[in-house]
């Protein structure tokens, strides 16, 4: 009898000994895939540079006759953030094709090549820039979106990563406190930046905002700003003073909620600047 408890004490030792084997082996498999991912991220990050801000004094100036049929160009806020570049061409043929733009919010960690996968919706939801499977994923968006960003609402996605990376520091703007002194989300195209203000930010829950709403007309888009305007709840921060209306253009910037699988934070921006590269670069 006592030789039948040992043995039988042993195999049970030896299953949880490889159930912790295994566990552990996992672990360490996630945490040195998502470094692995991190330091691709941080190395494209490096690429990234800025470009001196302009004197208003060096600005050229145009003779009267010039002046009278030339087009007006946009304002260019004063803002180092307009001044960066971004190297399509090298992050497209060396990375992934399938990266159309760039996000950044300074003073988070959101700063990371936007993609979209041209059959699979959700593939970036799984799979990351080297087409490993796993976490992070990428930050990426549905082909319900153009990637010229003229859609009345386009939805970004990324991952709420415990390790901060990603959309994570999204879930900032749950202090309200937090947002008048980071109100602007920027991107990058390969011809334009695109500069928006952070209109609100609240929980939500997980229903498809591409699919759940008329944006073609307007009144489903006013219809829609209605009843985003009309929540009232503990989670919402609101900056009241920005004006949004049916004929603006809006990203909607996606994460999950921890240990709510039901509910989606999300960060609303209206776009107030859109600048074409070349007039950056002059």
């Amino acid at each position: 009898m006592k030789n039948r408890k040992s043995t039988v004490y042993l195999l049970l030792a030896g299953v949880c000994l490889l159930i912790m084997s295994v566990a552990i082996a996992y672990i360490i498999k996630y945490y040195t895939d998502n470094r692995r991912e991190e330091a691709m991220y941080e190395s494209l990050q490096a690429t990234v540079t800025g470009l001196p801000i302009p004197s208003p004094s060096a600005a050229p100036t145009m003779p009267p006759a010039a002046e009278a049929t030339a087009s007006p160009k946009p304002e260019i806020p004063d803002d180092e953030a307009i001044f960066r570049t971004v190297d399509f061409t090298a992050l497209q043929e060396d990375t992934n094709a399938d990266i159309y733009a760039w996000i950044y919010i300074p003073d988070t960690r959101i700063d990371y090549p936007v993609l979209q996968h041209p059959s699979d919706d959700t593939y970036y939801l799984n799979y990351n820039l080297d087409g490993s499977k796993g976490y992070p994923g990428c930050i990426y968006t549905e082909r319900e979106n153009a990637k010229d960003f003229s859609d009345f609402n386009t939805v970004i996605y990324g991952h709420n990563m415990k390790n901060g990376s990603m959309f994570h520091d999204l879930h900032n703007y749950e202090d309200e406190s937090f947002l008048p002194d980071h109100s602007y989300v920027y991107i990058y195209t390969p011809d334009r930046v695109l500069r928006y203000r952070i209109f609100t930010a609240y929980r939500y829950d997980d229903r498809h905002l591409l699919y759940s709403f008329d944006y073609a007309t307007e009144e489903g888009r006013s219809g829609y700003l209605s009843e985003i305007f009309g929540i009232r709840s503990m989670s919402v921060v609101r900056d009241d003073q920005v004006e949004v209306t049916a004929g603006d253009k809006l990203i909607t910037l996606s994460t999950c909620v921890g240990n709510q699988a039901e509910n989606r934070y999300l960060v609303q921006a209206v776009l107030v600047n859109d600048i074409p590269v070349s007039d950056i670069n002059e």
